[in-house]
């Protein structure tokens, strides 16, 4: 996140022992530090002017209500002007913008999927006692979609992963990791996240585009084998590789790697966050030429 902060685009390759539970760790680390308040408490609401200007019936949005966690889901009419009070129109709904922001839903989520489905019911998930878990309120972080990072890989997998739990505190319930990565699928629709899971076996092709257009911060290639397909794709500023040195294409990944490494400018220095690097864990950075989506 440092590298993304500096305007910087490259690559971290990392030599694990094993790949178990690094790509979702690195996910969350990613999510937490591209967290950005969304939330505003003045009356008008923060969200209004963007709505204001959006394209009317183009945009599906979710509302998130400031006084509890229902959210509905539909398509904007428009954000218009009603008693001397900003409000949206959603769904032929006249809705006030001091009690609910505005969530719109990009990729990877299809508008057309939700004409006509306006009003639909949709708690938000937030988990009890976890609020020294979050980087802002929990309603801002767990009611939004950002798309902070991508993760390539074997998403059964990493599901699996990210659903261990840790302990926020001696006192608390324990939270499974995906509260803080809240991770989601592409073929999942309207689910509030903060990163995406695409499949290693997918087109690297077919998802550069839409990916490094919705702009994350970091994308996570999973595994020796995702490397070796995904690695050229370069769908956010910063890629980092995690290779696991006795994966069966570990040598082919580290060969790949290296081709890449030999095209840079120059290498770079790991941030500071990095320097004191675990034992058993190779890194290695190297600045890349940006591809324009």
């Amino acid at each position: 996140m440092e590298l993304a902060a500096q305007g910087v685009s490259g690559t971290v390759a990392v030599s694990l022992p094993a790949r178990e539970f690094a790509s979702v760790l690195v996910g969350c680390g990613a999510v937490y530090a591209a967290f950005e308040p969304q939330l505003d408490a003045s009356p008008q609401g923060s969200q209004f002017n963007s709505a204001a200007r959006l394209e009317p019936r183009s945009h599906v949005v979710r509302l998130i209500s400031t006084r509890n966690t229902v959210g509905f889901v539909g398509i904007l009419n428009a954000a218009v002007s009603k008693n001397n009070c900003e409000g949206y129109n959603v769904g032929g709904v006249w809705i006030p913008a001091d009690r609910y922001r505005i969530d719109v839903l990009r990729w990877p989520d299809n508008p057309a999927e939700f004409v006509g489905q306006s009003r639909i019911l949709d708690r938000i998930d937030i988990p009890v006692d976890a609020d020294g878990l979050f980087p802002g309120a929990p309603a801002d972080f767990c009611g939004f979609s950002a798309l902070h990072c991508a993760i390539v890989g074997n998403g059964t997998v990493i599901q699996q992963e990210s659903e261990t739990l840790i302990a926020t505190s001696m006192v608390t319930e324990p939270v499974p990791l995906s509260a803080l990565l809240r991770p989601r699928t592409v073929r999942e629709k309207a689910r509030q996240f903060r990163s995406v899971l695409l499949s290693a076996r997918e087109d690297p092709e077919e998802y550069r585009e839409l990916v490094a257009g919705r702009k994350p911060k970091v994308v996570i290639l999973d595994g020796a084998a995702t490397v070796c397909r995904w690695l050229g794709a370069e769908m956010a500023p910063i890629t980092i590789a995690l290779v696991e040195r006795t994966a069966p294409s570990g040598e082919a990944a580290a060969d790949t790697l290296d081709r890449h490494w030999a095209r840079s400018p120059q290498d770079l220095s790991l941030p500071a966050d990095l320097a004191r690097v675990p034992a058993g864990i190779e890194v290695l950075a190297w600045r890349t030429r940006a591809r324009n989506p």
